[in-house]
């Protein structure tokens, strides 16, 4: 893959890190949104804004590889770009990087306190309707409910070092982590329709594969308790959204949050198309946020720092 000079587009550049551009402009040209008319790029550096397909590769035949500072890779299509030989790295290249990144994990934590505490509701109710009315908003304390945990990698891991904190029991599920992962978590180990049964509220820290897409379809989600609430910072594809706007439909589920949706940039009308978004206009328990987990600057510049250090490491030699 070695060229002589690597000339890189940053697809979405506000507010990247100084540093990184540094890094790249030691590979060759750096171009800020778009590049000059018939240049050469072979590194496309991108976010989360843009889904990189066929179509989009096409304008870009000189590319070698794509830099994408995230966990996730959904949004670029793999197979074409193996078949294309267009390596894609991503922050699985730098997980030193990203074990101290608690960006995600927070706003987990901020959607399970925001959904079970009625906040934007009880907000928007002083706010804009100048109702003073404690009693409409009463709920629970976290200290006295289960936390149930799918997945703990990284985030998981985050999730229950907070609701240990918050004296809540930590039950979890993760069927490629050993015992030691439990212990050291302090978190009891469980089967997912068990932990689903017995959560009060359940968070999502999986990384989405073929063989789990919609792990939480209508069976999973029926073994919930109807008070229950479920929070997903992870993949939209891992959570079966039709099931869940049944669900809270027929109060079947107590609350949704999420930070990610299924079909994310897929299509022109995807939000309006979402039944989830469709369940939050029609003023169910619904919470969501527009795919802001990793987006502070501190959590950013940070991936965008290591993650251009590995691309050019590799580039160069």
């Amino acid at each position: 893959m070695p060229i002589q000079a690597h000339s890189t587009l940053i697809l979405e550049p506000d507010n990247y890190s100084s540093d990184a551009l540094a890094i790249y402009g030691r590979l060759g040209n750096v171009w800020l949104g778009h590049a000059p008319e018939k240049a050469a790029v072979s590194l496309l550096v991108v976010r989360l804004g843009r889904v990189i397909d066929a179509a989009l590769l096409d304008e870009f035949p000189s590319l070698c590889a794509i830099a994408s500072p995230t966990t996730g890779l959904n949004h670029i299509d793999l197979v074409e770009c193996e078949r294309r030989d267009i390596r894609v790295f991503s922050l699985a290249d730098c997980r030193d990087a990203i074990s101290k990144v608690t960006s995600t994990s927070e706003l987990a934590l901020g959607l399970m306190i925001a959904l079970l505490r009625n906040i934007p509701l009880a907000a928007e109710d002083v706010s804009r309707r100048g109702n003073w009315n404690r009693d409409v908003f009463r709920s629970r304390q976290l200290s006295r409910l289960t936390l149930g945990i799918i997945g703990i990698g990284r985030l998981g891991g985050h999730m229950c070092g907070y609701a240990r904190a918050l004296e809540m029991k930590v039950l979890a599920y993760d069927p490629y982590q050993n015992e030691e992962r439990f212990d050291e978590l302090g978190a009891s180990r469980m089967d997912l329709i068990p932990l689903l049964q017995a959560a009060d509220i359940v968070t999502v820290h999986a990384s989405l594969r073929d063989d789990n897409r919609n792990l939480l379809s209508t069976r999973e989600i029926g073994a919930m308790r109807p008070h229950a609430l479920l929070v997903n910072t992870a993949r939209g594809g891992l959570v079966d959204e039709h099931a869940v706007a049944s669900a809270l439909q027929e109060r079947r589920l107590g609350g949704y949050a999420a930070d990610v949706l299924a079909d994310e940039h897929k299509e022109p009308r995807w939000l309006e198309n979402s039944p989830v978004f469709q369940a939050a206009a029609r003023g169910l328990n619904v919470l969501l946020t527009p795919h802001i987990g990793g987006c502070t600057t501190d959590a950013m510049h940070l991936t965008e720092e290591r993650l251009a250090g590995v691309v050019y490491d590799c580039m160069e030699g």
